[in-house]
């Protein structure tokens, strides 16, 4: 029981601190043609089809015609092209 309370204390902290410290994932896609993604942590795959991402909370599929990354910085990715699947893990 002692454990299990404290398990879950450490949880509502960890999700508080992500709020907070504003570490969550953040999107915004304009039409399907742009997606702005923040706290974006690695770019795993990469090619004018497919895009696999992994993020602070997330990984992310995205499937698409002409994709390209155009703005790569320590806040975040912008990715250009027409998409047609996002997917989650």
């Amino acid at each position: 029981m002692r454990l299990k309370l404290k398990e879950e204390y450490n949880n509502a902290v960890a999700r508080l601190c992500k709020k907070q410290l504003y570490l969550n994932t953040y999107m915004n896609v304009t039409d399907n043609t742009r997606l702005e993604i923040e706290n974006c942590k690695r770019i795993i795959e990469y090619n004018d089809i497919y895009i696999l991402l992994k993020t602070a909370t997330v990984t992310l599929r995205i499937w698409g015609e002409n994709l390209k990354i155009s703005d790569y910085n320590t806040d975040g990715i912008v990715v250009e092209g027409k998409f047609s699947t996002f997917e989650f893990e």
